[in-house]
Formats: C-alpha cells, structure tokens, sequence
C-alpha cells in the first residue's frame, strides 16, 4: 500500500488574527502567538464541506492524471460535522466527482486523529476487497458549529479539506507502524451537546425532554485545559511505542508532523516527547487548526517544497474522542 498524492483546498474567506480578537474578546496577541493563529479560511455563505472536499478531490487528479474518476474504488471522507445528519458526505462527493456507481464510499466520524486512522481503513479495504485505488478525503468545517463570542473555539479552528491517493500496491511510500488508542471517559472535553440521540431534536417519545434547545447547546464546546492535559499524557507514550514497533529511534525521523492543535501544545509536547524544534513542522499560523486535515496538508506543504521524497515522517493526531492515532511512514527516492 502506498500514499501516492495528497492535494488540498481551503475556502477563499479569510480572517486575521485581529478579526478573532474583535469578535471574541480575545487579545489579538493570544491569537497570533500563544494559539500560533495568524490568518485563517472558513466556509462562505453558499459553501459546503462537500464542495470544498470536491475542489481538493479535482486538484488531486488534475495534478496526477494516472487517477482519474473511473479508477477510484473507494472514496472514505473523515468528518464529524457533514452537511446533513443523514446522508453521509460521501456518497455526495462521489457523485459530484462523476465516480462509477460499483465505488465504496461511507464517512468516518474522527476528528483530530481522523487521518491516520482513515489511511489504515482505507488501506485494510482495499487489501481485504482487492481494490486498487483509493481516495481519503478530509474535511471538518468546524466556522459551522461554532459561536463566534466563544474564546475556547473560535481562537483556534479554521477549516480546510485534503485528499489522498492510497494505491493497492508498492509505491511512493510504506506505513512502517502505528499506534492507537482511546480514552472515552473525557470524552466530553470536544463536544457538541445536543442533535443526538441523547438530546435529540425531534422524538416519537411524548414525554421526552425535546422541546427547544437553545444555541448553548447546539454549538461546538472544548474545554482547553482538559485536552492539553489529555495530549501530554498520552500522545508522547504513544510517538514511543510507534518508533519502537518500527524499530526507529527519534533520530531516524527527518519530520515530525503532529496536529496542530495549538503553538503552545505542539511545543509543550514536542518538549515532553524529546522531538528536535528543527524537525517539528508547522503551518497553525497559517490555517489554524483545521482538525482532521492538518496532518494531510503538512505532507501535501512538504510536498510541495520537494522535502517528502526519500523522508521518513512520524505522525500524530490526537482529539476528540478522546482519541489518538501516530504512524511512522518512509517515503522512497
């Protein structure tokens, strides 16, 4: 299996450091160095997640003209924030794409950890059913979910979609290890409270605690201090347990692309993980945190600049859930 490509798209709405600032009440300095947030993109009216999914998806295959919409078997989108409850976004951008009917395609409802464990799905499909070329897409449009006063939200997310090209076969690349987990009793540290089925909007239950629910409870809540503590007490044993399964010490890795949940909790893990500054790669301030596409567009950046051929990258995405997912990967020549 191989990570052939990775293409993204961010929306062409932008705000600044200062535009947080004013609507949250925030310091403009808190925005742009402790949170690392500069400029960011967000959805426009009349935009979706799977129009913006769709655009990384055409840029993947105007720049790789091997894959094009009747190669693809399997199209996997990571988002827990689709356009509806119901139908899956998926489908939706498989039919925009022109992709054949005879394709797989379903969501997976991951977060901050959503990538690496949709490049492990996707690649245990297409083993199991003897596909040859997949496509894992990201996009979670977090503007949508979230109150513009809200400091613990708005500080931080931006929104951005990426697309990857996983091929049945040797390649550009090889996943050498990963390590996962998942820790659920803080699960309500990253939570939208109400729309499901606990605090539902509509019920055939007459008794039921329906009614209104008020805006509180419909927008996206983080409590920063409890996923901060969450990531540097997990994330650095799981970077150790996926160096040592792919017998690598942290020297064998040239780059390090973990989420980018924030500059200060990127440093303070990459302190707590013994992770060189040199080799920790960045863009917070750029996109802020764009939750399931972070990683991707790291790679698809690094690509870019001709720094992913021959590489060997350890990746790290941690959030909701809560969750964890790292992989060390080697990219030939």
């Amino acid at each position: 299996m191989s990570i052939e490509a990775i293409a993204y798209s961010v929306p062409a709405l932008t705000q600044s450091a200062d535009d947080i600032a004013a609507a949250t009440g925030a310091d403009p300095g808190f925005v742009a160095e402790k949170v690392g947030l500069r400029s960011r993109h967000i959805l426009a009216a009349g935009q979706t997640g799977i129009s913006l999914a769709v655009d990384a998806c055409r840029r993947l295959m105007q720049a790789n003209p091997d894959l094009q919409p009747n190669d693809v078997d399997l199209l996997v989108c990571v988002t827990q924030n689709p356009d509806r409850r119901i139908p899956h976004n998926a489908p939706g951008i498989a039919h925009e794409l022109g992709l054949p009917a005879s394709v797989a395609s379903f969501d997976i409802s991951l977060g901050c950890s959503g990538y690496v464990y949709g490049l492990e799905i996707v690649q245990g499909f297409l083993e199991r059913a003897g596909l040859k070329h997949g496509i894992l897409v990201t996009c979670d449009p977090y503007s949508r979910i979230m109150a513009k006063e809200d400091k613990d939200t708005n500080c931080i997310f931006g929104d951005a979609a990426t697309a990857t090209w996983i091929k049945a076969e040797p390649g550009r690349s090889e996943t050498l290890a990963t390590d996962f987990g998942t820790d659920g009793s803080g699960g309500d540290a990253i939570e939208v409270p109400a729309s499901g089925a606990a605090r539902p909007l509509v019920s055939l239950l007459e008794d039921s605690q329906v009614a209104s629910h008020d805006r509180e409870s419909l927008r996206l809540h983080m409590r920063g201090r409890a996923v901060f503590n969450f990531v540097m007490s997990r994330v650095p044993t799981s970077i150790d347990a996926c160096l040592r399964k792919a017998g690598c010490q942290l020297a064998d890795i040239d780059w390090f692309a973990l989420h980018q949940g924030s500059i200060y909790m990127l440093d303070a893990l990459a302190r707590r993980a013994d992770i060189p500054s040199d080799k920790l790669l960045k863009n917070m301030d750029r996109y802020g945190n764009t939750v399931s596409s972070t990683i991707p567009l790291l790679l698809a950046e690094l690509d870019e600049r001709g720094e992913l051929a021959g590489r060997t990258l350890l990746l790290s995405g941690f959030g909701v859930g809560l969750s964890w997912a790292s992989a060390v990967v080697r990219f030939r020549p």
